[in-house]
């Protein structure tokens, strides 16, 4: 303790700083012992980041497989249950598969053709693999609607509406979120 107070005193300007580090020094002491006070503050530090966090995707190896999964997600394709019927048609790695919805009845998948579909969108192999590596649906909406704006040799999504956007709003694509971004970036 004795080399603490040894110290050379130096100008006015600088004591203030000198005098601010040796109350840290005295302060350290007791901040290693845990106390009540800190704990609330560093749970509202965490809950921040966990709402901030958005729930990771599982790994998919095809690009109909994570479609499925994400129209039966519940954050994903909130109010879907209440929507009508809805067919989308897909051209994705060179095989052709729609994903649809019967009113009132349950997401269905089929590789071949659709007979009535809403929408028909195709999607390059490298936007599929790009698509395919988003970890959240907010990850993967960027990609998708990158790709879909501004198209590049190799990476592109393309949307054909085969209906009336409005018939199509009536039927619930703009309350749904993944079909709000399938369908809506076309508007």
């Amino acid at each position: 303790m004795s080399r603490f107070f040894r110290r050379k005193k130096k100008p006015k300007t600088e004591e203030a700083p000198a005098e601010e580090t040796e109350s840290v020094v005295a302060a350290a002491p007791e901040s290693e012992v845990p106390t009540t006070t800190e704990e609330p503050a560093a749970t509202e530090v965490s809950e921040p980041t966990t709402e901030d966090k958005e729930e990771t995707i599982p790994y998919h190896d095809s690009i109909q497989d994570r479609l499925v999964y994400m129209f039966n997600d519940a954050v994903m394709a909130d109010g879907l249950e209440g929507t009508h019927e809805f067919t989308l048609e897909f051209m994705a790695m060179g095989e052709r598969f729609w994903v649809g919805k019967a009113a009132l009845g349950e997401i269905e998948t089929k590789v071949d053709k659709a007979a009535d579909e809403d929408a028909h969108i195709r999607i390059s192999n490298e936007s599929v693999s790009d698509l395919l590596a988003a970890a959240n649906f907010s990850e993967f909406s960027k990609i998708y609607l990158k790709h879909y704006k501004t198209s590049e040799a190799g990476k592109f999504v393309k949307i054909e509406i085969r209906k009336p956007i409005i018939d199509l709003n009536r039927q619930g694509y703009a309350r749904v979120p993944i079909l709000k971004l399938l369908i809506g970036a076309s508007r």
